[in-house]
């Protein structure tokens, strides 16, 4: 392939190819070397919170919604200040260090304490305590693992004790959870609790969690003591760090920041260790290319904070001197609180970003009538200008139409930065227009600290997720087994390698998987399949991992025909599983209620006016899903739609479920916090579905 030269948006290094490799590709503004995002200064987590605490330590930074008990509802953010932040920041860290003192049993365990460089983990939702433990924890050289509900029990008790956790962080519900497990991870020490004293003894009274017998802060510290653990809140903790004497013990660029354990779709989860310098580096990174504007940047926190995403881009705002404003926990009513708050920043990912997508387009492109073709016609001309670099704003169309669904989010929204997944190219130029904002593709993970590449600002071509980003280089590698290759035409594929300051340390105690991974000279093999483009762009088109063979030795990438079937109207989530003794693949698809149901309805009235038989309830969404001439229909759609879409026979669903219950993160358990579905446990929830299907003629 030849590299377009006029359009170019990377830097090619020279002679960088090689056998079985693609040229590597830098950013355009590190051509020289990739040390440009080290800073003299701002070396750590630590140095990027003082910064901003030191510079601005009375303008506000950490926000949240106070419910008011009386009317029932959440009120206005209100904020933290910087230095009210900072102060509370010293105490915590201090106070952590003296009550984990108070528990050792050796002079051996009292001098490894006072090394530092041991775990606490926050076990929270999203909350302005959460940034403040975090830093408190970075302040004495220590380092934090996130725990969350999604990945399960047993995970929380297998990150526990693999990362050797002995203080627990965490808001009421999640401490009683850890105290109900403690037999399965007895070096817990200590727990503390987030809550005020007032506000646990209401919730112990409201809801009972332990019975009849703790109804008060005191019966539940007699439980945990029985227990051998200690309970305190974190009122407490930030007062006894005070009157200890205890200072900032700051940490080194290479000491640990954190331990980030990944989701995964089997086994237990992988804890990647990642430095300040990992972490420094990719908050900056992103930084530079924050659009600035001479506005403070404000971001709405609802990401999942033990999770490299949402964790990351926390930093970047931080360092950033900004504001992040946290959600009040229901993902269902973001938009709320982003009205509230209104964010010049949101950090989508597309599963939430596509439902947008769908709300807007039913209300406004999609809608009958002249009110439709006005939007048509709105949508056209709109599109068109931002093609040719005339920006997002429209004077006559977004007062009449955009202007209202760009308040849905934000008046002052300047950036969208979707990650996680590919965006559809039809969802990120809509809702360019929609709310007449960037939106920018990102890609990295968890252990490139969540930086990789990102589309240059204002890039509104779609299909790709931009160049490398600030910092970091790019190549792709052979993959036989699957016929991706780099001399590939009319552009190479491969394996994504990454290389940058970014790159984790290591997967904490699994040698094998880190030498998987870490495949020689500083370079992370992704485990995506990506395509380089002309203009050293990156898109990615497949993952390497989760691949199995059909009884006639063809290879099965699932997660490409997933993608690719997520792009059809009436399809919301998808899951193709086959094996290696059968011959073809099946599918479970969850339809899109929005499309799906007044589709089947059409089909249905079509058979009533032809047969007069009319079932009872026929027309609910479950009932649409279980009916056989239904389920036959929308086969024949999705497969004309798969052909067209230059999916080949053995990759094409020969037999589907249709199941009206969406996967999600807490209820079925079968997304990850970042929405990807979770291979392994999807193959147990529907094994005699899929072997019923298997087993039908």
């Amino acid at each position: 392939m030849r590299f377009n030269e006029d359009n170019l948006k990377a830097y090619v290094v020279p002679n960088s190819a090689v056998k079985g490799s693609t040229p590597v590709l830098r950013n355009l503004t590190n051509i020289e070397s990739l040390d440009v995002l080290l800073h003299p200064e701002i070396k750590t987590a630590y140095d990027i919170f003082w910064e901003s605490a030191k510079k601005i330590p009375n303008e506000p930074y950490l926000g949240y919604r106070p419910f008011d008990k009386e009317k029932k509802a959440f009120m206005p953010y209100e904020y933290l200040k910087y230095g009210e932040v900072a102060k509370r920041v010293t105490n915590l860290g201090a106070g952590l260090m003296h009550i984990r003192l108070l528990h050792c049993n050796s002079k051996e365990e009292k001098e490894l304490i006072e090394r530092r460089q041991w775990s606490v983990a926050i076990y929270s939702n999203n909350r302005p305590e959460w940034m403040i433990t975090e830093f408190a924890i970075v302040s004495q050289s220590l380092y934090s693992v996130g725990l969350c509900d999604t990945l399960g029990e047993s995970s929380m008790e297998y990150i526990i004790n693999h990362s050797e956790i002995t203080v627990v962080v965490g808001i009421l519900d999640k401490t009683i959870k850890v105290l109900r497990s403690i037999k399965k991870v007895p070096n817990i020490r200590a727990v503390v609790v987030i809550e005020s004293t007032q506000d646990i003894n209401e919730k112990l009274r409201a809801s009972k969690p332990l019975g009849d017998s703790v109804l008060s802060i005191g019966d539940l510290r007699k439980i945990s003591k029985d227990l051998g653990v200690d309970l305190y809140t974190i009122d407490e903790v930030e007062a006894i760090g005070n009157a200890s004497g205890i200072k900032d013990f700051p940490p080194k660029p290479d000491d640990i920041y954190t331990i980030l354990y990944t989701s995964g779709t089997t086994g237990n989860p992988k804890g990647v260790v990642l430095t300040h310098t990992n972490y420094t580096v990719s908050a900056r990174s992103y930084g530079k290319r924050m659009r600035k504007n001479g506005v403070t940047p404000v971001m709405i926190s609802y990401l999942p904070l033990p999770h490299g995403y949402g964790r990351m881009i926390e930093l970047v705002i931080t360092l950033e001197g900004g504001i992040l404003g946290y959600s009040t926990g229901d993902v269902s009513k973001i938009f709320e609180d982003c009205q509230a708050l209104q964010p010049t920043f949101f950090p989508g990912v597309p599963r939430l970003l596509t439902r947008l997508y769908d709300q807007f387009t039913a209300a406004t492109v999609n809608a009958p009538g002249i009110k439709g073709i006005i939007a048509r016609k709105a949508f056209s001309e709109k599109l068109e200008n931002m093609k040719n670099g005339k920006g997002y704003f429209h004077s006559i169309w977004d007062n009449l139409i955009f202007n209202k669904t760009r308040s849905f989010i934000s008046n002052r929204l300047n950036l969208i930065m979707s990650g996680s997944a590919p965006l559809s190219a039809e969802v990120a130029d809509f809702l360019r227009i929609a709310l007449c904002t960037e939106i920018s593709e990102a890609y990295g993970s968890t252990e490139t600290s969540a930086t990789g590449t990102m589309q240059i600002m204002d890039d509104t071509s779609i299909g790709h997720v931009g160049p490398p980003n600030f910092g970091m280089e790019i190549k792709l590698r052979d993959v036989p087994e699957m016929n991706y290759l780099v001399t590939d035409e009319p552009k190479p594929r491969g394996e994504v390698c990454i290389r940058g300051k970014a790159i984790f340390r290591e997967y904490l105690k699994d040698k094998e998987n880190t030498e998987n991974s870490l495949i020689g000279d500083g370079w992370f093999a992704t485990g995506d399949i990506g395509r380089m483009n002309e203009d050293g762009t990156i898109s990615i088109i497949d993952r390497k991992k989760s691949i199995f063979k059909i009884s006639q030795g063809e290879y099965v990438a699932p997660e490409k025909i997933e993608i690719i079937l997520m792009r059809h109207p009436l399809v919301m989530q998808a899951f193709v599983h086959g094996f290696s003794d059968k011959s073809y693949i099946i599918g479970i698809i969850v339809p899109d209620p929005t499309t799906f149901v007044p589709w089947a309805a059409n089909i249905l009235d079509t058979e009533t006016k032809l047969t007069g038989n009319a079932e009872k309830d026929s027309g609910t969404f479950e009932s649409l899903c279980k009916n056989k001439n239904i389920v036959a229909k929308y086969l024949e759609e999705i497969s004309e739609f798969s052909r067209k879409s230059g999916l080949v026979g053995f990759e094409i669903l020969k037999k589907i479920y249709l199941e009206h219950i969406p996967f999600d993160i807490e209820g079925n358990g079968l997304l990850t916090p970042t929405f990807k579905l979770k291979r392994g446990d999807a193959i147990k929830a529907y094994k005699k579905i899929v072997e019923n299907m298997y087993a039908s003629p």
